[in-house]
């Protein structure tokens, strides 16, 4: 069910914090886990633990056929995660679920993508207080079986990128791309694609060198990467010396970099943003500015036009954040989790960073007429679902 029927199909939802407007908020329930049957073990009654709030974790831009967004990992209350939660946007739940196989190590600042019905995990922060020093981070690939619930680390053939955090990955067509990050104070702007037909043989990632090999964005970590179409369209970032507020495009056909002429209230330079896409407008909300203070603003980018609109006033919109994650489900935009540093450091725990918003993109369709009530990336990975090998792991 969309989660436009699941809304016509309620006339009130209990959970609903504050009046529906163009950013309304809801209170998760909390199912209790789905763990992994065993013969003999009674399944757990307790709810699931609270997934927020949460910093730094991974959660794909896109949803499910069933509107379902699975999150993984992140610092919760200090404490560096590797759980897997099941939130269905329909059905306002966040449910733990129980892996096995090769889970991944704890870790933040990771990405993450779908693609049918497997989740994809890649890089992250992965050195814990229970890790070994000076060890390396973690490169590994891994891929969760959404029926089956298990783990598969892919043993992978070649170079692959260095371990990192702060980058950002996204699926076009069968091949996932991730661009930039950090690690140790090193950043990168390298760009790397695998291939999921490669799982096939022999699972391969590749070094993407453009046409214009110097024409390509500065490196950066915390920045924004979104499909549409044929390209990505990457914005904003940080290195050590300054904060961007610059949008390129990656042709994946071509491959060739573009760093777009953007017109409109082009937003204030920023890392640890997020953004998710619905029609061809990309929305960016919140992030960490140049002085080091959380923002708490939203943008709209209309890639046809290359024009950004700032959207201000428009209601109870979440608090200023960063290190949160967005995702989109037919016409509406999603903010879960992230930080307030100024917050943290006095203590608080302020509510709405603990619950699920929701933003009514439909509701500027008068500003943005064109805006289709579908999100291009989910209907283009989804065209690859029988394609790809069959994974049981």
């Amino acid at each position: 069910m969309s989660f436009d029927a699941a809304q016509s199909a309620r006339t009130t939802r209990p959970s609903q914090l504050r009046p529906a407007s163009l950013w309304s908020q809801y209170r998760l329930e909390l199912p209790p886990p789905a763990t992994i049957s065993r013969r003999g073990v009674a399944p757990p009654t307790s709810p699931s633990p609270s997934p927020f709030p949460r910093y730094g974790h991974a959660l794909p831009v896109n949803a499910n056929a069933s509107g379902e967004l699975f999150l993984f990992g992140g610092l919760a209350r200090e404490t560096v995660k590797n759980d897997v939660y099941s939130i269905s946007v329909p059905d306002l739940t966040a449910t733990l679920l129980h892996t096995r196989g090769d889970i991944p190590s704890p870790r933040v600042g990771h990405a993450s993508a779908l693609v049918a019905k497997v989740l994809i995990i890649w890089g992250g922060d992965t050195r814990t207080r229970q890790s070994r020093p000076g060890g390396k981070q973690d490169n590994d690939l891994y891929m969760l079986n959404l029926i089956s619930r298990e783990w598969t680390c892919v043993a992978v053939y070649g170079p692959a990128p260095v371990g990192r955090y702060g980058h950002a990955m996204t699926v076009v067509g069968s091949k996932i791309y991730m661009f930039g990050g950090q690690v140790d104070g090193v950043f990168f702007n390298d760009l790397w694609s695998f291939d999921l037909h490669s799982l096939r043989k022999k699972p391969t990632w590749r070094l993407v060198e453009p046409v214009e090999r110097y024409l390509r964005p500065p490196k950066r970590t915390s920045h924004t990467w979104i499909t549409y179409e044929n390209r990505i369209i990457l914005f904003g970032g940080a290195d050590c010396d300054r904060h961007y507020s610059d949008t390129w495009e990656f042709d994946t056909t071509a491959k060739t970099w573009s760093e777009l002429n953007c017109t409109g209230i082009i937003p204030s330079p920023r890392e640890g943003h997020s953004a998710a896409i619905v029609g061809h407008i990309m929305y960016i909300f919140g992030g960490r500015g140049s002085d080091g203070r959380d923002l708490g603003d939203l943008f709209a980018f209309d890639i046809s036009d290359r024009r950004w609109h700032s959207l201000e006033n428009i209601g109870f919109a979440p608090s200023p954040r960063s290190g949160h994650a967005m995702a989109s489900l037919d016409t509406h935009v999603l903010v879960l989790g992230g930080l307030c540093e100024e917050q943290d450091r006095h203590g608080q725990d302020p509510e709405d960073l603990a619950v699920f918003h929701e933003f009514d993109t439909a509701l500027t369709y008068a500003q943005f007429p064109d805006v289709r009530a579908y999100d291009r990336f989910s209907v283009a990975s989804s065209a690859y679902a029988e394609t790809l090998p069959p994974y049981e792991p």
